[in-house]
């Protein structure tokens, strides 16, 4: 993503669009709800190219 992640964080806006994304991928890659964090963490480095995610960011996504 090109925009600006100052002091590292991810906006409102960025964490629904990254919990969409992991819920859609969910479903179409068939990932066990065991591994859904890890899934979430690797998916939000990937979209946002931050090396740390705050686990409660993570959290909300991966609640059901």
């Amino acid at each position: 993503m090109a925009d600006d992640y100052s002091g590292d964080r991810i906006s409102a806006f960025d964490c629904e669009i990254l919990r969409g994304a992991f819920r859609k991928s969910v479903v179409e890659k068939r990932i066990a709800e065991r591994e859904w964090r890890m899934h979430a963490r690797l998916l939000a480095r990937e979209l946002t190219e931050l090396d740390e995610i705050d686990p409660d960011i993570l959290d909300w996504i991966v609640r059901k």
